[in-house]
């Protein structure tokens, strides 16, 4: 319910809930569904709003909302028991018509009598009177902030309120008057807190039109946008200094951003002699334990210095400094004894100690998964890459050996990254390094695919035997949980043969991966997968722009062509729509399209061909067909189109002049034949059928 502006200040709530920190990963959410729940709550209550603003930092959420004073009126019917029931033979009301009319306080002769249906009945016309504002905000305010959800929430002390993080005050007003409320036994007042530790003494807020302003004084930068800026220019500005850059990381920026109240930029840094060690390594310790910021040369090469974004003033900076670069110090040593330890022990040999470490309780080991992995790489290889197949063997075989080492152990994050330097450090090739430190990718959406070919089979074998083990044993995912990321790991599939334009189909892949991992009811499970795969390039298909009738006119090929073929397919229709005789050629091909039989038919036979319009077609479709084999087989997909154009004058003559169902039966399945030949023409490059 969302009223004119009125730019009134006087009709401003302001709402703070003051808390002990809450994890800064729930904040972005709790923003939004703070500003969705308080629009719905208003419009339930009948208030109307013109503006609401809704804001967080680690110890605070608040609200600032442009109130109308009054609430709008209200006005409902209430439907009743029948007339028949309602009153007795002589007119006089019954306890049925009495217990209605004192349900909902009225008279019986102020209710009504309506039809429904094939019966009429009592209703109660129920009218509330418009409240003031401020009159219904005590019940409105504790609602809203009950209805707040977290991913984890706790109780404390006795109560029985479940929040993300205790609450210590609640600051309400309108119109800068207090609204007074209970909440858990909290009261609720007119008093906010600044800093914890810089200004924590409570204060009260008169104005709130100078409450932001009034937070910023006591330490509190309360729009998380602010904040971000301020983190962003800051850090930028220190790296400059260092003759260095920010290592981008929008993640680890709104995390940040999260976490302080008051935040301000320091620059430390730390003994160049851990620069040797892997940069992500070092990157990861930074990001991942302390929250920092590492920074590079114009090179990307990882420089000696880091970046903390402190909760406290400029004048402390030396001080945080100093203790963020002796925490660090002591990360970097725990890192380097880890990667020292694991470059002792082989790659090779840390391939037994997978026997140990279980992949599924139904799909056995990691050891029993990396070997699924290799027969499955050495497969595809055969079929794309036959003059890498030792090497792929090689990547295959030790992808998954550094999730033993002590690194990944430690920094799960870098799995894949640290066995392609731990693969180096054995001697193996920069090739086979750099496949295993990407088998893992894309990782997510919008991620890299592997850059090497090596890189991409071994990621390819990885993802197509997770599908092919969880699809086996009937953990597909459902509509609303997906616990293996199997979507992600198609979507995965499918953006590595479109970007590597590898010449397998989604079938041959896991017909051969579900046959080398012994799959029962392979050919269910084969089904379901291609179902799952079509679901996916739909979906990816109509995501990238291309018209829902185009993308239905290729689906079918989804399993059973190379996939990065779909899109050159679609790129040919599009040229295809903007030809001027589209539409006249769309037409002669639904001709076609709408007579075809479904099933099989006899031997097309050439002595049966009477009429001249159908030996004429014959001869157009026998050479049309041989052009089309070429120019498809070539991935000319335009051109093929094209050729087929050419049958559009001696179709539309052959429906014209010639009648398909002849009386003569022989005759009759002979044309039939000759025109599902040519709608098996016009399939090789898509489905006519489908567009509009």
């Amino acid at each position: 319910m969302i009223m004119q502006n009125t730019n009134n200040a006087e009709h401003i709530l302001l709402l703070e809930i003051g808390t002990e920190e809450i994890p800064a990963r729930f904040l972005p959410e709790t923003i939004v569904k703070l500003k969705e729940n308080s629009e719905r709550i208003f419009s339930e209550y009948r208030v109307p709003f013109n503006s609401i603003k809704t804001y967080a930092t680690p110890r605070r959420l608040s609200l600032i909302a442009d109130l109308a004073p009054l609430q709008g009126a209200s006005e409902k019917e209430v439907w009743g028991p029948p007339v028949n029931a309602a009153f007795d033979k002589d007119g006089k009301p019954t306890r049925a018509a009495e217990a209605f009319a004192k349900t909902h306080g009225l008279k019986i002769e102020e209710l009504l009598k309506k039809e429904k249906g094939k019966g009429t009945y009592l209703t109660a016309l129920i009218k509330e009177a418009s409240q003031q504002t401020e009159h219904v905000l005590p019940e409105i305010l504790p609602k809203l902030i009950l209805s707040l959800n977290f991913p984890k929430s706790m109780r404390w002390g006795n109560g029985s309120l479940r929040f993300a993080r205790p609450i210590h005050w609640i600051l309400a007003t309108y119109s800068n008057k207090k609204i007074a409320f209970e909440v858990d036994g909290l009261k609720s007042d007119n008093m906010t807190r600044g800093h914890r530790f810089l200004s924590p003494a409570a204060f009260e807020v008169k104005d709130c039109r100078a409450y932001i302003n009034l937070l910023k004084n006591n330490f509190i930068i309360l729009d998380p946008d602010e904040r971000e800026k301020i983190i962003r220019d800051g850090t930028k500005k220190l790296a400059s200094s260092a003759n260095a850059v920010i290592i981008e990381d929008e993640e680890l920026l709104r995390h940040v951003t999260n976490l302080v109240e008051y935040p301000v930029p320091v620059l430390a840094t730390f003994p160049a002699e851990y620069l040797y060690l892997p940069k992500e390594l070092l990157i990861t310790v930074m990001k991942g334990h302390q929250k920092y910021f590492a920074l590079q040369d114009a090179g990307g090469g990882l420089v000696n210095y880091f970046i903390i974004v402190s909760n406290t003033k400029q004048d402390n900076a030396e001080t945080i400094k100093r203790g963020a670069e002796k925490v660090i110090k002591a990360r970097f040593e725990d890192a380097r004894f880890y990667y020292e330890d694991d470059k002792r022990i082989p790659l090779k040999e840390k391939l037994e100690g997978l026997k140990k470490v279980i992949y599924h309780e139904k799909l056995g080991t990691i050891y029993d998964k990396v070997m699924r992995m290799a027969a499955i790489a050495a497969s595809t290889a055969d079929k794309c890459l036959p003059g890498k197949k030792e090497g792929i063997h090689t990547a295959a075989i030790l992808c998954k050996t550094d999730l033993i080492s002590g690194v990944v152990g430690e920094f799960p994050e870098i799995q894949g990254i640290m066995g392609g330097y731990y693969a180096i450090n054995d001697g193996y090739t920069e090739e086979i390094a750099k496949a295993i430190s990407e088998h893992y990718k894309p990782a997510f959406s919008g991620d890299a695919v592997p850059s090497s070919e090596i890189g991409s089979i071994v990621s390819l074998a990885d993802k197509i035997d997770n599908l092919t083990s969880f699809f086996g044993i009937g953990l597909m995912p459902t509509g609303t949980e997906d616990p293996f990321a199997l979507r992600r790991q198609a979507i995965g599939i499918i953006a590595i043969l479109t970007e590597k334009k590898f010449p397998l189909t989604i079938y041959e892949l896991f017909n051969e991966s579900l046959r080398l991992c012994g799959i029962d009811n392979k050919n269910a499970v084969l089904s379901s997968i291609a179902a799952f795969f079509e679901q996916r390039i739909e979906q990816i298909l109509a995501s990238s722009g291309y018209p829902q009738d185009a993308v239905q006119s290729v689906l079918h090929y989804a399993n059973s062509r190379p996939v990065y073929t779909l899109r050159e397919r679609l790129d040919a229709l599009m040229r295809l729509k903007e030809d001027d005789d589209y539409e006249p050629f769309l037409l002669a091909i639904k001709r076609i399209n709408n007579i075809a039989p479904k099933g099989e038919t006899v031997e097309l036979k050439e002595k049966l061909l009477s009429a001249e319009e159908e030996k004429i077609l014959y001869a157009s479709a026998k050479a049309a067909k041989t052009e089309i084999e070429s120019l498809v087989s070539g991935s000319e997909y335009y051109e093929a189109i094209s050729a087929l154009k050419k049958l559009k004058e001696p179709i539309n003559n052959f429906f014209d002049k010639v009648l398909v169902m002849d009386k003569n039966e022989e005759i009759k399945n002979n044309r039939l034949s000759l025109i599902k030949t040519i709608r098996d023409i016009a399939l090789q490059t898509a489905d006519f059928s489908k567009l509009n």
